[in-house]
């Protein structure tokens, strides 16, 4: 009984040494995964290894924000401005001006009312 007893104790250690060799493996795939994926996303997206991605993200994001608040502050618009504005191509904006959005020319230069821009877009869906 006692020889039992010490096999079952004997097999419930090894099955406890097996699982925690497992969850330290898992552990270490998965940091290891993690530093892979970030060594890629930093080649692919041109950073070095020893910049913070996160930090280089956040960045990015805060940039991207102000530059659509640049926009928003703006009232008069180029013409790619204005295309990001709306979220649409040259060609799209060709179509709506031929359609009758007004834009005001400075020598070569064609500039957008985004008041003018917004109340179009507005009457074009109506």
């Amino acid at each position: 009984m006692e020889h039992t007893i010490e096999k079952s104790i004997e097999e419930k250690m090894e099955n406890l040494i097996q699982q925690s060799l497992e969850t330290i493996l898992e552990k270490n795939i998965e940091s290891f995964l993690e530093k892979k994926l970030d060594s890629y996303l930093g080649k692919k997206l041109g950073f070095t290894l020893d910049k913070n991605l996160e930090q280089i993200f956040e960045k990015k994001l805060d940039e991207t924000i102000g530059q659509q608040n640049e926009h928003t502050a703006k009232e008069w618009l180029n013409v790619q401005e204005t295309c990001d504005y709306i979220g649409i191509s040259y060609k799209s904006l060709q179509k709506l001006i031929d359609q009758g959005l007004k834009g005001n020319s400075i020598g070569r230069s064609k500039r957008f009312s985004k008041t003018e821009i917004n109340h179009f877009l507005k009457n074009v869906q109506a």
